[in-house]
């Protein structure tokens, strides 16, 4: 860690700031449920989806930013003086860093479509471009045309929005997502499982806590990365390999079944739940002595 002032009026933990990260990739997903079933919300066929809804944007935005600053900002360094990382790479730290700016990117660079077939009692937030008139508090009643699109880049002059946008910008957040969710899943099976402490170094003895977080570990980033090729594939078959008519009926069942934000829930939550374990958010985690 680098080195803090003795005079601050606090201390920082980096099992305490792993907990915070864990806590809230862990919850974000659930409080989307919640707020969709309180609030009368669409359910949306992903959770960047949710960046279109009423409060659940917030919530999405918000979330991915505080873990990306965190990521890509927090964990600087070096492994061999820092207890619980002391058999991290020079590499490690940069993927994490990686990781966090792609978190960054995958809030600010919103995906191409609402993700919802819109009922009347529906609330959405749009793009609004070519905006005509006027609405402001002091004189309410006003009224503002335009066109209204869920497309981020067509809300830049220039660009148009749909097919005229290139295709290296169109699957950005996309790529951004899975860049993320690949390296904390390598995080998760590679990284978390070597003795990063103290306590935990050397051989580890069968039945030690150490050897059962190093299987959740690995089942959570198992977890992650099946998540993610499960969806690649899903997308390779639609864009690339069936035909239209198969696209759009591997299209409607998976979105029928919400398939993308299960997937991306379980996703989010094997994230959470490794990077909680790292944090040893339960006393049944912590090494063994002292």
């Amino acid at each position: 860690m680098p080195d803090i002032s003795p005079d601050l009026p606090f201390s920082i933990s980096l099992r305490r700031v792993n907990q915070c990260v864990g806590y809230v990739a862990l919850l974000l997903p659930l409080a989307l449920v919640a707020l969709t079933l309180l609030g009368g919300l669409c359910f949306r066929a992903s959770i960047s989806h949710y960046y279109f809804s009423r409060l659940g944007g917030d919530l999405f935005v918000g979330a991915l930013v505080f873990v990306g600053l965190l990521l890509a900002a927090f964990y600087d360094f070096e492994p061999q003086e820092t207890e619980g990382c002391l058999q991290h790479r020079w590499y490690d730290l940069w993927l994490v860093r990686l990781a966090g700016i792609c978190a960054l990117g995958v809030a600010f660079v919103p995906t191409a479509d609402s993700g919802c077939a819109y009922q009347p009692s529906d609330v959405a937030r749009v793009f609004l471009t070519q905006p005509q008139g006027s609405e402001t508090a002091s004189v309410p009643g006003g009224r503002v045309t335009g066109t209204i699109s869920h497309d981020f880049w067509a809300s830049f002059e220039g660009l148009g929005g749909g097919d005229t946008v290139p295709v290296a910008l169109r699957m950005l957040h996309v790529s951004m997502a899975g860049v993320m969710l690949v390296i904390l899943a390598y995080y998760a099976f590679f990284v978390f499982t070597r003795g990063n402490s103290s306590a935990s170094s050397g051989p580890v003895p069968p039945g030690s806590r150490k050897a059962l977080r190093n299987r959740c570990y690995r089942v959570l980033g198992l977890a992650i990365a099946l998540s993610v090729a499960a969806i690649a594939t899903k997308t390779g078959c639609v864009n690339w390999l069936l035909s239209a008519t198969q696209a759009q009926r591997l299209d409607a069942w998976w979105d029928a079944r919400r398939l993308t934000f299960v997937l991306e829930t379980i996703a989010l939550g094997s994230f959470g739940l490794s990077w909680l374990i790292k944090g040893r958010f339960i006393s049944l985690l912590k090494d063994e002595g002292p």
